[in-house]
């Protein structure tokens, strides 16, 4: 009785470059002729022979009187080869994204999105052209960069950088805006000048994205041995402006962010003490690096950035 053993394949072990070698070998039954084809020397395409014998463990070309014949095996390989490396050809080529048939969700976060980010618009061009696609908008504090880190969310827009996992992370500047003090008219320290003493003696809210604290104010103020009267932490803007209408609590806000809220409002403002002071801050779009080649992601950041609000 004869005995038939499989061999086991490892394809870590193989190189599959030598398939296409392999593929003008069998139609060319020649190895000159191949070399011509694939642009390489005859005595190279000699040695991809070879190996490819001791691959299949076969012979593959058999010398013949006119020269090579396909063995029983080739011919086998010759009927599948050519479609299998169309296929590996389609699975490596970038594929098409069609907007209209694709079915997905994407998923947003942050407090700060709709102040940069008109969703509504965005939502009624995704709606046009992506019929398919669910969008989640959630503004509820939490540690986004955790969400998108999890792959929970897929985009937030904050103006407070991550402090970890920074090599999983792309972004975009989306706006900017200079940080100042919002009160009520009613505060006292609306007619003063507000130096550093009163700044730091007054009651004090802020907003925030994760739902914790202490701000980066705080932390800075702490740094050289000051602090201010921190009693209320909130995670909405417009509520800041409710709060200074209502009460003598300052909030240290970003402008752009609440100048289109304050039409109406009885809210004054004031700039940072001087020895407070700070650059602009850059509101940016982040993403994970894990989308960032993915033709649909590709799409929506575009349709995002398209629908930016315009400040000033």
């Amino acid at each position: 009785m004869v005995m038939c053993i499989m061999r086991e394949v490892n394809l870590r072990s193989m190189d599959l470059n030598l398939l296409t070698v392999l593929q003008i070998l069998l139609e060319e039954r020649h190895v000159t002729r191949a070399a011509e084809r694939l642009h390489m020397s005859q005595s190279a395409v000699s040695r991809a022979l070879q190996r490819l014998r001791v691959m299949f463990n076969d012979q593959l070309l058999v010398k013949s009187g006119e020269g090579y014949r396909l063995s029983s095996r080739a011919e086998k390989i010759s009927t599948q080869l050519s479609g299998m490396l169309q296929e590996m050809a389609r699975l490596i080529k970038e594929p098409v994204f069609d907007p209209s048939t694709v079915k997905a969700t994407i998923r947003f976060g942050g407090i700060d999105l709709e102040s940069w980010i008109d969703m509504p618009k965005l939502v009624a061009q995704v709606l046009k052209e992506a019929p398919n696609i669910q969008i989640e908008i959630s503004s509820a504090p939490a540690d986004y960069f955790e969400l998108i880190a999890k792959g929970h969310i897929d985009y937030m827009v904050t103006g407070i950088g991550p402090s970890r996992h920074l090599e999983g992370f792309h972004s975009c500047v989306v706006g900017e805006s200079e940080l100042a003090v919002v009160m009520g008219d009613s505060n006292p320290l609306a007619k003063q000048e507000l130096t550093l003493e009163k700044y730091l003696n007054a009651v004090h809210g802020y907003i925030s994205m994760t739902g914790k604290g202490p701000t980066h104010t705080d932390k800075y103020l702490e740094s050289v041995g000051m602090k201010r009267k921190v009693m209320l932490k909130i995670s909405d803007f417009r509520a800041a402006l409710d709060y200074t209408e209502q009460t003598d609590i300052l909030f240290r806000l970003p402008l752009e962010l609440i100048r289109p809220l304050m039409k109406g409002r009885q809210v004054t403002i004031k700039s940072l003490p001087i020895e407070l002071e700070m650059p602009k801050v850059n509101f940016h779009l982040y993403w994970h690096t894990r989308f960032h080649q993915d033709p649909l992601h590709a799409w929506m950041k575009q349709k995002i950035l398209n629908v930016r609000r315009v400040s000033g």
